[in-house]
């Protein structure tokens, strides 16, 4: 008996190394009229605070990992933000003061204020992405408050959400036959640091070591939607479109 466990272990584990080592990266993004025209072109970035959100899958469920998520969201944040400035991009931070003479507590209160209302335009983008061609969301030209949108061309929200499973679980469903995948999906959203109109929508998918190893997650595809979106480009946008 212990012999055959051992076997269905062995398989089992051989499974899942082969699913992680052919992990892929799904990505689609969409764009605003006003970005794929040309009349806007994007070499200049605030970055909106990240957020990332992970929850582990056991065999008695879901459960929150917020300490994770915390790291998970800053280390998003600099892959985004490294690849921007591969792409040519100066990047600044949305938390710095620069040298607007606000508050710590008054940035804050603007940040928090974009944060709202970014949420409530993620929401409708998230069910209907395509209709950024033809639909202007916008945050509100309250986005202009922030010290760095006068020195932006674009405000970037990064979001993180991703599911991780126990050694438990991933046994568990293999050896059931019925085997569990993690996931991961890293979303970009891009406004107008100005008018805060929203220009562009990415969105990636990965099912494999998105947490341990978000920049080989990410990373490629990342630079792939950003050529596609002509981010850091002297030249109009062009190419592919968003499917």
């Amino acid at each position: 008996m212990k012999s055959v466990c051992r076997i269905l272990f062995c398989v089992a584990l051989g499974i899942f190394v082969c699913a992680e080592s052919s992990a892929i990266t799904a990505g689609r993004s969409y764009e605003s009229p006003k970005l794929t025209s040309g009349e806007f072109h994007i070499r200049s970035a605030c970055m909106m605070p990240a957020e990332g959100k992970l929850v582990k899958l056991g065999m008695k469920g879901g459960e929150g990992m917020t300490r994770e998520s915390g790291t998970w969201g800053s280390t998003l944040q600099t892959v985004v933000e490294d690849h921007l400035k591969d792409a040519g991009v100066q990047t600044l931070s949305a938390a710095d003061r620069l040298e607007s003479g606000a508050s710590d507590d008054e940035l804050r209160q603007v940040l928090l204020q974009i944060q709202d209302k970014y949420q409530s335009e993620a929401t409708q983008i998230d069910r209907h992405p395509k209709d950024l061609r033809k639909v202007r969301y916008t945050l509100g030209d309250g986005v202009a408050l922030l010290p760095c949108a006068a020195k932006s061309d674009v405000l970037v929200f990064v979001e993180g959400k991703g599911s991780v499973l126990t050694g438990g679980r991933k046994t568990f469903g293999l050896v059931t036959g019925t085997p569990s995948t993690p996931m991961g999906s890293l979303v970009l959203t891009l406004a107008d640091a100005k008018t805060g109109e929203i220009l562009a929508y990415v969105s990636l998918l990965n099912n494999g070591a998105f947490v341990n190893d978000s920049e080989k997650a990410y990373g490629h595809a990342l630079d792939k939607q950003f050529k596609k979106l002509g981010i850091g480009a002297t030249d109009n946008p062009g190419g592919e479109k968003a499917h």
